[in-house]
């Protein structure tokens, strides 16, 4: 007999799965929706190499000023300071990865809730990996 936890979880999972969308950019949204409500997450914001914003889920609508900014975040070479860029959130509540599809490279940024900056309920870069997966999963298709 399952305890309530697995049953809770079982419904979420099964709860997803009837969330889906035959229009690609609404299965890109749903996907983040579920990685982000998963993970505890105040936002997930996905950019090309322009910057771009290509897919978002949750956030106060700062997803487009996040998007341009995920290149220069993602590559440590790059300085950013703070103070001249106004950078909303802070960078320890953020959380990016690289990763490429059919040659494009593609950022994704993980915003931690403001009162989690320290933690969430999933890692960052957990997450990150399972909305790369995702997302090559449906692009591919």
């Amino acid at each position: 007999m399952a305890s309530g936890n697995e049953r809770v979880k079982e419904s979420r999972r099964s709860e997803q799965r009837h969330r889906r969308s035959g229009c690609l950019a609404d299965a890109l949204r749903l996907q983040l929706d579920a990685c982000r409500e998963n993970g505890g997450l105040a936002a997930i914001v996905v950019a090309d190499e322009f910057g771009f914003c290509v897919a978002h889920s949750g956030g106060d609508g700062s997803h487009d000023d996040l998007a341009a900014r995920l290149p220069m975040l993602a590559d440590p070479a790059q300085h950013l300071d703070d103070d001249d860029c106004g950078l909303q959130p802070p960078p320890a509540a953020l959380a990016v990865t690289t990763f490429s599809i059919a040659g494009a490279r593609l950022y994704a940024c993980a915003v931690k809730e403001s009162d989690a900056a320290t933690g969430t309920r999933a890692d960052g870069a957990e997450v990150l990996a399972r909305v790369a997966s995702g997302f090559t999963r449906l692009l591919s298709q």
